[in-house]
């Protein structure tokens, strides 16, 4: 019979949730988006570009704000296969999807109020140039980045 290490043991359940990265609802960790593109567009599906940070830790990169028969929704950075489009990156639970959603959108529509108020230009230099990278390296080919471990 395998045993259970009390809550009380795990110096993470000791802290704070704002020192361990976690919100107290699930442990769910802390997220930040921040748009970085309004689609100056008005017919195209695309409203917006975002970028988004879990626990201070781990950014994703082109999240998208799009338009469709129901309104605005958030669609993860994805690749197609065929027919059917994959995300790279996906809650997996619904309180995390739900409060994915939140951030981008607070920040899409704040993003909104800034631009008509003047206060924002469309597309803020410095995420659009990280954009670009990410986009330059999912391109690059796979055998130059063979042998590469993560962090070093």
């Amino acid at each position: 019979m395998a045993t259970q290490t009390p809550a009380t043991n795990n110096p993470k359940a000791n802290k704070p949730a704002s020192q361990n990265g976690l919100t107290k609802d699930y442990n769910v960790p802390q997220i930040r988006a921040e748009v970085y593109w309004l689609n100056p567009t008005p017919d195209s599906s695309t409203r917006a570009m975002a970028s988004m940070t879990i626990a201070g830790a781990y950014k994703i990169s082109g999240i998208s704000v799009k338009s469709g028969k129901n309104g605005l929704f958030v669609a993860m950075p994805s690749y197609k296969t065929g027919d059917k489009y994959n995300d790279l990156f996906h809650a997996v639970s619904t309180k995390a999807r739900e409060q994915m959603t939140a951030a981008v959108m607070a920040s899409y529509e704040q993003k909104l109020a800034a631009q008509e108020l003047g206060e924002a230009p469309i597309q803020d230099e410095q995420e659009a140039a990280d954009e670009q990278d990410a986009e330059e390296s999912q391109t690059a080919d796979p055998d130059e980045s063979q042998g590469q471990t993560m962090g070093g």
